[in-house]
């Protein structure tokens, strides 16, 4: 490679983000190139997977509960959800 090449490929790298999204894929892509061995990838116990497996399981519930949430709200904002009308004013010289 040329040395102009690597001085330009040196500013992706350092620069990343301030290039924008497609230098900071290009320093990543070259990053990974440079490495050649991927990672090994961690071997997890049983205990570990009920463990996540669960965590998983809870947001589940709670992403079921926030969609509910929002259909509720959606619901009621479009006026599907009929609301009881306001009381109606009181007279204050009769009420007192």
């Amino acid at each position: 490679m040329s040395p102009e090449l690597w001085v330009g490929l040196v500013a992706v790298l350092v620069s990343g983000g301030a290039i924008g999204s497609a230098g900071t894929l290009l320093a990543q892509w070259l990053v990974k190139k440079v490495d050649g061995s991927p990672a090994p990838r961690p071997v997890l116990e049983a205990a570990e997977v009920d463990v996540l497996r669960a965590e998983v399981e809870e947001i589940g519930r709670q992403m079921r509960n926030l969609d509910a949430r929002l259909d509720f709200t959606e619901r009621l904002l479009d006026g599907a959800l009929p609301l009881a009308p306001p009381p109606g004013r009181l007279d204050s010289a009769s009420d007192i």
